[in-house]
């Protein structure tokens, strides 16, 4: 996993060690070590061989689409920067310097009139121009950039600023341009993601130190673009960084969650999942989320539905054993559910809304989706039962105004908002979106960061909610044959794990819309 921070906490637990080093005669000393970090992205993004650089990462695990230029080496190349007055601009202009040493076209673009002093000398040392913002050069430059590096604000402002190739009527940056940004895009709130519409988007950022919650939350999920960590020893100090705002879940760890099946095992200890879903108005839900389940690996599928919903399910999923929504927790087709899915086309009907909380009252760990999410309740203690609740930022607040509760707003303060719910319930609580947040009593957040835009689809919920039954199931049968029980962490650990796999299954559906999402997951997973 990966720790996210807020960026005011880097900030501040970065200025201790910038302060001494300046003391000690060498303010250059991060300067330098990011600017080399920043250029060696840009030289390896090219073909051409890095430099001596601190530790750079691999993609952080966030879904992005990754630009990539034609031909290679970094000769020739037009290398365009917005610098700003502070450390960020000094990161931009050194790290220009290191590009025009070898042989790019390198122009330092300034925003304003105060600017780092020794970074500009050194660029204009090394060939580069360093040119006011205002004057004609400064536009031909940026009309004809290939690379174009957003060193204009860090992590110490928050709203736009007026960048030079961006305004109506001045010549413009190329569309094909390479966008970096350099730790933050300009303007960029680094601590929830908040972003005015002035706020130009990167193809890349490259962050230094810690990755930034705003940077994965808000608009700076779709902002940031792909995102590289350059880490930078000794500039953090770890009192002042304190806790990571949430933690960023690997693909690899997820995929890693889904059990494979023993060979001793049978179709009851592979795990058995019970479904209370679909309704006359909504028969589909509860078939998008079987077919989720059983492309997860779920050894048994025992619905529980009403109406004609009841014909629809079977006709559908003829693998399932489907029972009266009333026979739901107590009937005989109950009796070996390892745990319980209750929610998706429910209905909100108070036959529907019974059957939940008689769900709610098993002694099975069990997710709470859709329309179920209505009879959750407070709990002032931990539940001795595993819940969790996936709500979408409408569902948590209002069931926020229901609850008479004065949680952060889920929009605009996600992992505030899903922690708050998490206490006030003694659940888990997944907070679905573009980076889904899965919060724990103990206040502690993990964040899947997979999700696409084609998961905006109606039934994409259901088959998450499929997907997470599915990992219960299988998961609480696994504990219960090695006499453990399935706590709190083990259940927030399967919520992100589950949202990771939602997204990546939809990159190998065959079509668009939530049906083909069970068939992407089973691309992903493979027999089970």
């Amino acid at each position: 996993m990966l720790p996210v921070f807020l960026g005011s906490a880097v900030r501040a637990a970065e200025a201790p060690a910038i302060a001494a080093a300046a003391a000690a005669g060498d303010p250059e000393r991060y300067i330098a070590r990011a600017a080399h970090g920043l250029a060696s992205v840009i030289l390896r993004h090219l073909g051409a061989a890095g430099l001596p650089a601190p530790e750079v990462s691999g993609p952080v695990p966030v879904r992005r689409e990754v630009r990539v230029l034609g031909g290679a080496g970094v000769r020739g190349r037009r290398v365009v920067a917005w610098v700003g007055p502070g450390n960020n601009g000094a990161d931009g202009l050194h790290a220009l310097s290191l590009l025009a040493a070898r042989g790019a076209e390198a122009t330092a673009v300034l925003v304003t009139e105060r600017h780092h002093e020794p970074g500009a000398a050194r660029l204009r040392a090394a060939g580069g121009r360093v040119l006011p913002a205002s004057g004609p050069a400064a536009g031909r430059a940026l009309a004809r950039a290939e690379i174009l590096i957003d060193a204009a604000l860090g992590t110490g402002a928050n709203g736009g600023i007026d960048l030079p190739g961006l305004e109506a009527g001045r010549p413009r940056v190329p569309a094909s341009a390479w966008r970096i940004a350099c730790d933050v895009p300009s303007g960029l709130d680094a601590d929830h993601g908040e972003a005015d519409p002035s706020v130009p988007a990167a193809d890349t950022t490259v962050t230094f130190g810690e990755l930034k919650a705003g940077l994965l939350l808000g608009r700076g999920r779709s902002l940031a673009g792909e995102l590289r960590l350059v880490r930078l020893p000794g500039l953090l100090d770890p009192a002042l960084l304190g806790d990571p705002a949430f933690s960023v879940l690997s693909e690899r760890e997820a995929m890693d969650s889904v059990l494979s099946p023993r060979p001793e095992e049978h179709k009851y200890s592979r795990g058995v999942l019970g479904l209370v879903a679909g309704s006359p108005a909504y028969p589909g839900a509860a078939v998008l989320a079987a077919h989720a389940a059983l492309a997860t690996g779920v050894g048994m599928l025992s619905a529980f539905t009403r109406g004609t919903a009841r014909l629809t399910f079977s006709g559908a999923i003829p693998e399932a054993v489907v029972s009266r929504r009333e026979d739901a927790p107590d009937g005989a087709a109950a009796s070996r559910v390892n745990a319980w899915l209750v929610g998706p086309g429910l209905g909100d009907e108070p036959e529907d809304l019974d059957a939940a909380r008689r769900v709610l009252a098993t002694d099975a760990p069990v997710v709470v989706d859709a329309s179920a999410l209505a009879v959750v309740a407070p709990s002032a203690e931990p539940s001795p039962v595993p819940r969790l609740l996936t709500p979408h930022a409408g569902e948590l607040r209002a069931l926020a105004r229901r609850l008479g509760a004065d949680w952060p707003d889920p929009l605009t303060r996600p992992v505030a908002a899903a922690t708050a719910a998490a206490k006030a319930l003694c659940a888990v609580v997944l907070l679905k979106g573009s980076t889904t947040l899965v919060a724990a009593p103990d206040g502690g957040v993990l964040a899947a960061c997979s999700a696409g835009p084609e998961l905006a689809v109606a039934g994409s919920g259901d088959t998450l909610a499929g997907l997470l039954g599915a990992l219960l199931a299988t998961h609480a049968a696994r504990a219960a044959a090695e006499g453990r029980p399935l706590d709190a962490a083990e259940l927030q650990r399967l919520g992100a794990a589950g949202a990771v796999l939602h997204g990546l299954a939809a990159t190998r559906a065959p079509g668009r819309g939530a049906e083909p999402l069970a068939a992407g997951l089973r691309e992903l997973l493979g027999p089970r």
